[in-house]
């Protein structure tokens, strides 16, 4: 009776400890040798880590105006996307999550990244989550125009962007597969403005390191489709209806091409109510994620 009762008392006690258990956001360190330095990335850990033998890996690239020193301006990293929805949100999403920051580069003088401020970045409450913040207003009227692709478009995206350290990222990945139980069969690949071309660039380069891909208002070089469609990616791609920043009319090039030659689910969505900010939605919502989830080489 006394071992009964013994046992009882332990599994209640690790009930109890299960259900208390928190998630983690820890940071690794890796030496780039595009900057030359050390730099850290965030690696997020679901509160039921410790209870699976293998999980989902998801590398998130942010946009522009989240780049920094990876140091001390690597919150930044958590102002959009799955970082801000599982951490200041409190959402609990089943992935290991990789988030990398890139380097300043030429950027510091844009308008919008010389004008942020640390004070002002979401955080993380004791109790309960920060209200979200308002969808970005526009004055654009919503249409379906389609225009073709332009001649002036670098293949590699924008500048100073994260093709420069696609083998870093990769690097990541490999890293976290090894350290934290990733499954290599579920690795997949999520970005926002910069980091949405930051996604097409690196499926393209490495497609077979990824099970699904899902690029947010960055649209890809047609150049850039053959290699996803062969290796047979499944892809959702977002774009803004009211976006000026990225328009629209870009990315009809690529996604017709990648329908055409691939065999695999291509998914494109048009927000078209919505300006540059469609990352708030999809990453918002439960589809993304599932959606995702569906998905394994």
């Amino acid at each position: 009776m006394k071992f009964l009762e013994s046992l009882a008392i332990f599994l209640l006690l690790h009930c109890a400890a299960m259900a208390q258990a928190e998630p983690q956001l820890l940071r690794e360190s890796y030496f780039s040798e595009v900057t030359g330095s050390e730099r850290d990335y965030f690696v997020y850990l679901p509160s039921d880590y410790s209870t699976r033998d293998e999980w989902p890996v998801l590398l998130f690239l942010h946009g522009n105006g989240e780049r920094g020193n990876s140091k001390d301006e690597l919150d930044f990293v958590l102002a959009h996307g799955p970082l801000y929805e599982t951490w200041i949100q409190k959402r609990d999403l089943p992935f290991v999550i990789i988030a990398p920051q890139l380097p300043m580069y030429d950027m510091g003088d844009v308008s919008y990244i010389k004008s942020r401020s640390v004070e002002d970045l979401p955080k993380r409450l004791a109790e309960g989550a920060p209200a979200r913040p308002e969808k970005f207003s526009s004055e654009q009227p919503m249409n379906g125009s389609q225009a073709e692709f332009p001649d002036d478009v670098p293949i590699e995206g924008p500048p100073s962007g994260w093709n420069l350290h696609a083998s870093e990222l990769v690097g990541m990945v490999d890293t976290i597969i090894e350290k934290y139980r990733g499954d290599s069969t579920r690795v997949y690949l999520t970005g926002l403005s910069y980091g949405g071309f930051g996604v097409w660039w690196l499926a393209s380069k490495y497609p077979e390191r990824f099970a699904a891909a899902n690029p947010i208002v960055g649209y890809a070089h047609p150049d850039l489709i053959d290699s996803i469609a062969d290796a047979k990616i499944p892809v959702w791609c977002f774009a803004g209806g009211r976006d000026l920043v990225v328009p629209v009319e870009h990315f009809y090039a690529g996604m017709n091409k990648l329908e055409e030659l691939s065999s695999a689910d291509v998914r494109f969505t048009v927000e078209e109510d919505m300006n540059h900010d469609v990352w708030t939605r999809v990453y918002a919502g439960e589809d993304i994620y599932r959606w995702l989830l569906s998905q394994s080489r």
